[in-house]
C-alpha cells in the first residue's frame, strides 16, 4: 500500500514539471509570438526570440500644415512642409505651389497709357486693354511732311509741287542761254538773243529794295542781249513773268506806288504775302551792234523760301501786258527759267 502511494506522488510531480515547462518556457519550441509592429518584428513573449522583420511605418505624407504620421502607430515622422507661396500677380493672389491655398489679394493691373500704335498695356503682365490711339497727323505742306502731334511720327512725304517732274530750262548764274522773243517793229517776227543772270544775291534789302522783318530779298541782275541783222532791223521786246515751283502760277497784283507787286506763296501750309519789284535799268540801249538790257529783278519772300521762278518768255505769248501772264501759259522746256533760291 505504501509503495503505490509513493509512485503516485512521483507521477504527479513529473506531470507538474512538464506542465510548468510548457507554460513558462519554450523548451519544446512552443513560442508565443507578439505581433510585429512598425519598428519591431514578431517577438516571443516568453523567451524574447524574434521572427521576421518590423512592418515599417505606413507613412501618411506630410502636407504644408500637417506632419507625416504613421497610419498604424501614429508616430510623427516629420514636421509639416510649410507653405511655399508663389508671388501674387495681377489677377491671382499669393498661392502655395503645393496645396494651392491663397493669401492676400491680387496685385491688380497697372496700365501704361495707350499711344498711337499700342493700346494700354499692363506694366506687370503685359495684358492689353482698348485700342491704340492712332496717329494725329498734321497736314503735309510743300516744305514739310505730315507729322503726328503725339509721337512725332513722320509721314511719307511733302505735298507734290505743281511743277514736280516738269523739265525746266534752268539758268545758272554767269552762263548765257538762248532767248527768243518778238521783234519790236514786227511783233510777228521772232528775234533770238541771249539771257544771263549776271549776279544773284540774297539780302535784307537796300535803297531800291526796302527790307521787311522776317523776309529777305532775292535779287537777280539780269542781262539780255540781241545781236545781228534781225535785231538791228527789227529791235526786240524782252518779256518776263513769274511762276512758283510749288503752286505753278504766281498770282501778282498790279504794282503799287512803290513799284511793288504782291503775290502769295504757300509756306508751311500758310498763305504768305510776298512782293516783287523791278529795279531801275542799268543799261537799255544799243552798244555797237548789240541791243542790251540790264537791270535788277527782286522778290521779297519769307526767309528760306525757294519756290519763285523768274521766267523769260516770248513777248508774243504775253496776253495781258503789262499784267503778269500765268506761268502755265508760257512755260515749256525751251523757256529760260531762273529759280530764285
Amino acid at each position: 500500500m505504501k509503495r503505490i502511494l509513493f509512485w503516485s506522488c512521483g507521477g504527479l510531480a513529473a506531470a507538474a514539471i512538464v506542465a510548468a515547462l510548457l507554460l513558462f518556457t519554450c523548451v519544446f519550441g512552443n513560442h508565443t509570438y507578439r505581433a510585429a509592429t512598425c519598428t519591431e518584428p514578431e517577438i516571443c513573449t516568453r523567451c524574447g526570440k524574434t521572427r521576421g522583420e518590423p512592418l515599417g511605418h505606413d507613412d501618411a505624407a506630410a502636407t504644408c500644415e500637417t506632419p507625416a504620421v504613421c497610419r498604424r502607430c501614429g508616430a510623427v515622422l516629420s514636421e509639416p512642409l510649410g507653405h511655399e507661396f508663389l508671388p501674387a500677380d495681377c489677377v491671382i493672389p499669393e498661392t502655395c505651389a503645393r496645396c494651392r491655398i491663397t493669401r492676400g489679394e491680387p496685385l491688380g493691373h497697372v496700365f501704361a497709357p495707350a499711344d498711337c500704335t499700342v493700346p494700354e498695356i499692363c506694366t506687370r503682365c503685359g495684358i492689353t486693354r482698348g485700342e491704340p490711339l492712332g496717329h494725329d497727323m498734321t497736314a503735309p505742306t510743300f516744305q514739310t511732311p505730315a507729322v503726328c502731334t503725339r509721337c512725332g511720327f513722320v509721314g511719307s512725304g511733302t505735298l507734290p509741287p505743281a511743277l514736280l517732274g516738269r523739265t525746266l530750262n534752268e539758268l545758272a548764274v554767269g552762263v548765257l542761254a538762248p532767248y527768243t522773243t518778238a521783234g519790236y517793229e514786227d511783233r510777228d517776227v521772232d528775234v533770238t538773243g541771249t539771257v544771263e543772270i549776271a549776279d544773284y544775291t540774297v539780302m535784307d534789302g537796300d535803297a531800291d529794295f526796302p527790307p521787311r522783318e522776317g523776309y529777305e530779298w532775292h535779287i537777280a541782275t539780269v542781262r539780255i542781249a540781241f545781236e545781228g541783222d534781225d535785231a538791228k532791223s527789227n529791235g526786240a521786246l524782252n518779256a518776263w513773268t513769274y511762276g512758283d515751283y510749288y503752286l505753278g502760277d504766281c498770282a501778282m497784283t498790279a504794282a503799287d506806288e512803290n513799284g511793288l507787286r504782291a503775290f502769295p506763296v504757300d509756306r508751311y501750309g500758310v498763305r504768305v504775302t510776298c512782293w516783287q519789284k523791278t529795279g531801275p535799268a542799268i543799261e537799255s540801249d544799243w552798244y555797237d551792234r548789240a541791243l542790251r538790257f540790264t537791270w535788277r529783278e527782286g522778290v521779297l519772300v519769307p526767309k528760306g523760301y525757294d519756290g519763285v521762278l523768274l521766267i523769260f518768255c516770248n513777248y508774243r505769248l504775253m496776253k495781258d501786258a503789262p499784267g503778269v501772264t500765268p506761268a502755265s501759259e508760257v512755260l515749256d522746256e525751251a523757256t529760260p527759267v531762273f529759280r530764285m533760291k
